[in-house]
Order: C-alpha cells, then sequence, then structure tokens
C-alpha cells in the first residue's frame, strides 16, 4: 500500500473529517465508535469503545480516537465484525470504518469468502502498538488516580501514559496485549487513509494523517480544516519509532514461539483442556461469519469434548486467521490461543 501525503491534523477536527464523507456523498454510513455509558449509574466509561453506526453528519458530536488506538473496541467487538453483522459487509451500500491493522486483514478474508464487498468500502486504518486489556480493573490498584480527569492515552514504552484535565501526566505500568505484543504487522494492509500516534507526544494535538488513494485525496480537498504536511523531524522520529516496536515486536515473537516448540505435545494439550466451551472465542473471531455454529450446536447437545471443540475451531479458521488475538483475549481460562 503506497502512501501518497503525509499530514498533521488537528485530533478533535478528526469528526468533520467523517462528517464529510457522509454530506459529500462518499459514503452512506460510517460504522464510527463511541465510549460505553453505565446504564446504572449514567457514568462515562471511557476504557470501552463499542461501534457505532452513524447515517447523518449530525448523529457525529466527537470521536474517541486516543481512546480506540489504546484499546480497541470492547470484548468480543471488531470492526470488520461489525460491519459483516450490522452492515450486511457492505454489499449494498458504500461504508466507511476506523480499522485496526488485524482488522483489515479480516476484511481481505471476509471478502475472499464474499462476506464483504471491499469496492464498497472506505477505510480509515489505525497505525498502532496494539492495545490494552482490562484497564478499568488494572486501574483498581492506582489508588492515587481519579479516572474521571483523564482527557486523553497513550501507549508508550513504560506502559499507558494518561494526560489529565489540569495538564499533567500520570504513567501507569499497564502494557499492550499478550498477543499484539508479538505482532509484526503494525500497519493497515489496506486503507484509504490511515492515523496514528506513534513518535506524537500525548501533549501535542496533533495526530499523523496519511492519504493512500484517491478517494482519500479528494475528501482531503473537500474538507476545509486544516492540514499540515508532516516535518521532516516528526516524520523521522514517528519512523524509528515504529521500526524500533517491530524489531521489539519480532524479538519477543521469535521468543514465545521457541517456548512453545519447547512444550511436549502432552503440556499442549492440557493448555486445550482447560477449555469450557464457552464460544468467547468464536464470538470474538472477526472470520468467524456462521449464523448457525456447529460447534455452538454440538456443544449444546454435549456430542463434543473440550479439545475436539478447540481443534475444530482450529481447522475452521486455519486458513483464514489473521492473528488478531481476539479469541486469546476473551478466553475466560487463559488459554494460550
Amino acid at each position: 500500500m503506497e502512501t501518497q501525503a503525509e499530514y498533521l491534523i488537528k485530533e478533535k477536527d478528526f469528526p468533520t473529517l467523517l462528517k464529510t464523507l457522509l454530506k459529500e456523498g462518499m459514503v452512506d454510513k460510517i460504522i464510527g465508535a463511541e465510549v460505553k455509558v453505565s446504564k446504572k449509574s449514567g457514568e462515562v466509561d471511557r476504557f470501552s469503545i463499542s461501534p457505532k453506526l452513524w447515517e447523518k453528519p449530525e448523529e457525529i458530536e466527537s470521536f474517541p480516537v486516543s481512546n480506540l488506538i489504546t484499546y480497541g473496541y470492547s470484548r468480543t467487538d471488531s470492526a470488520s465484525k461489525f460491519l459483516h453483522a450490522s452492515a450486511d459487509g457492505a454489499k449494498n451500500e458504500k461504508i466507511a470504518l476506523i480499522a485496526r491493522p488485524c482488522d483489515t486483514r479480516a476484511l481481505i478474508e471476509l471478502s475472499k469468502i464474499k462476506q464483504v464487498n471491499l469496492d464498497n468500502l472506505f477505510i480509515i486504518g489505525i497505525e498502532d502498538r496494539g492495545m490494552t486489556l482490562n484497564v478499568s480493573r488494572e486501574l483498581r490498584s492506582e489508588k492515587d488516580l481519579d479516572t474521571t480527569k483523564i482527557v486523553k492515552e497513550k501507549i508508550t514504552d513504560d506502559g499507558l501514559l494518561f494526560l489529565l484535565d489540569d495538564g499533567k501526566t500520570k504513567q501507569v505500568g499497564i502494557e499492550i496485549a499478550d498477543n499484539c505484543s508479538r505482532c509484526i504487522r503494525k500497519q493497515p494492509i489496506i486503507a484509504d487513509i490511515s492515523i496514528s500516534d506513534i513518535g506524537i507526544p500525548i501533549k501535542d494535538e496533533n495526530i499523523i494523517l496519511k492519504v493512500h488513494s484517491d478517494a482519500a485525496s479528494e475528501l482531503l480537498d473537500k474538507l476545509g480544516i486544516k492540514a499540515d504536511k508532516i516535518p521532516s523531524d516528526i516524520k523521522k522520529t514517528h519512523e524509528d519509532k515504529m521500526a524500533e516496536i517491530l524489531k521489539a515486536a519480532e524479538e519477543k515473537r521469535a521468543k514465545d514461539l521457541e517456548e512453545w516448540n519447547k512444550l511436549s505435545q502432552k503440556e499442549k494439550l492440557e493448555q486445550l483442556q482447560k477449555c469450557t466451551m464457552c464460544g468467547m472465542c468464536i464470538r470474538g473471531c472477526p472470520v468467524c461469519y456462521c449464523v448457525d455454529c456447529i460447534l455452538q450446536k454440538k456443544r449444546k447437545e454435549k456430542t463434543i469434548d473440550n479439545v475436539s471443540y478447540q481443534l475444530t475451531r482450529i481447522a475452521h479458521v486455519a486458513d483464514r486467521c489473521v492473528e488478531c488475538g481476539n479469541c486469546a483475549n476473551n478466553c475466560p481460562m487463559n488459554i494460550p490461543l
């Protein structure tokens, strides 16, 4: 995927970009994101992000850019799965969506089996390190951090960094998901536009925006917001940091695979035997698309054991697995799926 141009835009202008897509008729709908609000307390939970379908520009009041980059969608949600389930895979409408690198790989796999129409998509990809998990739970031990004061977040070399409403920052040792730490594909493989905060300080109001298609260039012409060509020093910082992140991921991947390969077959099967067949791995998989799942059916009928359950699941998705890690991220038994 080639890059035609690189800019800096204000993070607060990102919703304008989305609105313009709808106003100019470039897409019919947008799969955006919203921060969850507790039904009981009415409090905002900035650590939980859900996909949301927008059809009118006025529906887009804001967009949780740093939240989505840092935490991803909650639990079993993903942009590609939501597109397939809630927007009919863009088969008959033009849809814009914001997608992580693994989401873009899932879109390609779903298109191969006629579940998604790539020609009807405007893809805004995210270049990222990965995402953090269970942040609300992890922060319970941080007694001196008032989470209602957080206005921005960013993953750094030292964990999770928060910007507070008084301008101060707070570093917390929460690292990215284990699978993300060894992922060597940190950039979307298809996109019209990509955005990134890598190499940008948390107090900077800008994000990096890269243009990859003629449709994206057309959008930039219509935007009506200030987009500055990326300065050479920021571009170098961004590229150097990305190279550093990829090198660390390659080393972690090699180390983890070496340790896994040292395990005996018995030890590996013992891992699978922890499986309770709860179905969370299936629900979280962005390339599982069957309306009626044979595995869920066999589980209810009690005609399958837990090892066969996992081996069958692997056989079903092995040729299209995108290594997103959603199966492992959602497994309550922490099986290294």
